[in-house]
């Protein structure tokens, strides 16, 4: 852009916010097999902050997730042949817009279930192709001991009610995201996804750019027949893909939110 000076990094949207530990998922660093013998007396304190999430500048989303997200983050897809949606939470690198000096997210706002799932997941045992349930010991709100807080294991050593409540979201959000990977893949199959890089500036003249995703693209997503555009309607894909393209609306304020931040 003539006569701006300020300079230009292109931030490339990733799964990964670790690069030094690719082989874990975003924000877990200790995930442990949920065991009665070792977690007898675990306890997960309510979580009073998402500080964790702070410097993440995209989180993945499910497609179920993409109509109540669309008002308030971009939503774009991954590259490679297996995409995964991924909600866009800032312009640089370790920074997420949507979390106050507090760790709080705005209200207001959905927060994804991604984030909401910490600090449980399903993990796939190397030598057992069923999904585990674990938890990152590492979590600030995972604690040894005490009344405080929810216990993980009863005094019999079964799992208590908070960790079925925990196994069953996990499974919900399993299911799930696997059918947005079905969702992605199909996308791919059907050379409906082209890469893009967004390039925005702030009324400051300060430029920001992002890359290393792909969106939708809206010209042959139009030309779909009208086979497959009612086939896609009866299993809500149409709905993810419009709401993916009014997501995209969201770029303006992003940049708007960035602008606040930095004044």
């Amino acid at each position: 852009m003539p006569g701006n000076q300020h300079r230009v990094e292109t931030v490339t949207v990733s799964e990964t916010a670790k690069q030094d530990a690719p082989l874990l998922p975003l924000f877990y660093s200790r995930p442990e097999v949920l065991n009665p013998s070792l977690h007898a007396s675990l306890r997960v304190l309510p979580a009073d902050n998402l500080k964790f999430a702070a410097k993440s500048n995209s989180v993945p989303l499910v497609a179920e997730e993409f109509l109540d997200c669309a008002g308030a983050y971009p939503i774009v897809f991954t590259a490679g042949p297996s995409p995964s949606a991924v909600a866009i939470l800032g312009l640089r690198d370790n920074e997420n817009l949507f979390l106050d000096l507090k760790g709080r997210w705005l209200p207001g706002l959905p927060v994804p279930a991604y984030v909401r799932r910490y600090p449980f997941i399903f993990v796939e045992l190397p030598d057992n192709d069923r999904l585990t349930l674990c938890i990152d010991r590492a979590a600030a709100n995972v604690v040894e001991g005490g009344t405080a807080g929810q216990a993980v294991f009863d005094e019999q050593g079964q799992a208590s009610e908070f960790a079925k409540t925990a196994l069953a979201f996990c499974e919900a959000y399993q299911k799930q995201l696997l059918a947005t990977r079905a969702f992605g893949e199909l996308l791919v199959k059907m050379d409906l996804l082209r890469p893009r890089t967004i390039d925005l500036t702030d009324r400051k003249g300060r430029r920001y750019a992002l890359g290393g995703f792909q969106v939708i693209d809206e010209e042959k997503f139009r030309k779909l027949s009208d086979e497959t555009v009612l086939e896609w309607h009866k299993r809500g894909l149409m709905t993810a893909a419009i709401a993916h393209f009014i997501s995209l609306r969201r770029w303006p304020a992003l940049v708007e939110r960035m602008q606040s931040r930095m004044g």
